[in-house]
């Protein structure tokens, strides 16, 4: 969450400094739009002894057009490469063959839910498992 937050934050400063838009323009082109709500998420996550922030797909897209507004408002290099791991993080976990879970209308990975001692996910059922949905 720190990294989306600060990648979200440096987007939204770079394109205030280079553009006349608007403020709900820069918000939405540069994701900051999102950190209120990811804060709101991981009060919740932190509540629940959960060590993982989900995200809906669409939320991947304010992250795919915040690197992309960096690269066209000289976003330092730094930043772009930090963000492009994030977006290939992402979407290695959207292949992922773990099933799916989904928790109060946002999918997470089940096996991610709760994070084992040593940080990594247990891997799926022999029987293969299929999605789990939790209202």
């Amino acid at each position: 969450m720190a990294t989306l937050v600060e990648l979200f934050d440096y987007a939204r400063t770079q394109i205030t400094e280079l553009s006349r838009a608007d403020e709900k323009t820069i918000a939405d082109a540069s994701g900051s739009a999102l950190i209120p709500a990811l804060y709101a998420r991981a009060g919740v996550a932190s509540s629940q002894l959960r060590d993982n922030l989900p995200l809906l797909a669409s939320e991947l897209g304010l992250l795919e057009v915040a690197v992309i507004n960096l690269e066209s408002y000289e976003g330092s290099e730094v930043m772009l490469c930090t963000g492009y791991e994030l977006l290939d993080n992402f979407t290695h976990r959207r292949r992922s063959s773990y099933p799916l879970r989904l928790v109060h209308g946002i999918l997470s990975f089940v096996y991610e839910t709760r994070g084992t001692p040593d940080g990594t996910a247990k891997p799926p059922a022999p029987d293969g498992g299929g999605p789990e949905f939790v209202s």
